[in-house]
């Protein structure tokens, strides 16, 4: 008796978290600014050992719309 097969969808899962790489591709900027805002507590973070981090998309996108308003777009 051959199997049926099942269609499944399966859902996206939003990312809440990025690796180093990722935010500053997301946020198009270097190590340093990113350091700076780990330093200022301008977004949230989550270390381990001492060299991994990760930043929460959330806490970043606070930080874009926070710094945006007085900014136009064309």
């Amino acid at each position: 008796m051959p199997r049926v097969r099942k269609a499944v969808q399966i859902e996206p899962i939003q990312k809440k978290w990025l690796s180093k790489e990722e935010a500053k591709k997301y946020l198009g900027c270097s190590d340093d600014f990113l350091q700076t805002l780990r330093n200022e507590a301008k977004v949230t973070f989550a270390r381990y050992g001492s060299k991994m981090y990760w930043y929460e998309l959330e806490s970043i996108e606070r930080f874009f719309k926070k710094h945006i308003e007085g900014i136009q777009v064309l």
